[in-house]
C-alpha cells in the first residue's frame, strides 16, 4: 500500500494494489475509486486534497514510533 501527495496538482492517491486499474468510477467530484477487472479496489484519487483535508495532518510511518508529517519533520508518536 502506498499514499502518494501530489502537491504541485493538490493530488492525493492511495494505492492499494500494485497494478493498473481496469476502470474507474468518480463516487463524488474529485473522488475516483479505480478498480481491478474483477472488481476489486487498486486505488483512491482525491483531487484538490488540501480543499478536503488538513494537508498538514498528514503523517506518514510506522505506527506506534516516529511519524513523519508532509513537511518532513520527525514526531514521536
Amino acid at each position: 500500500m502506498n499514499l502518494v501527495y501530489f502537491k504541485d496538482m493538490d493530488s492525493l492517491y492511495l494505492e492499494l494494489l500494485p497494478q493498473n486499474p481496469d476502470h474507474a468510477w468518480e463516487a463524488q467530484p474529485g473522488v475516483t475509486i479505480n478498480l481491478a477487472e474483477d472488481g476489486r479496489v487498486v486505488g483512491i484519487v482525491v483531487e484538490e486534497a488540501s480543499k478536503r483535508a488538513n494537508m498538514d495532518l498528514l503523517k506518514i510511518g510506522n505506527f506506534p514510533g516516529q511519524v513523519e508529517t508532509i513537511a518532513g519533520s520527525v514526531k514521536p508518536h
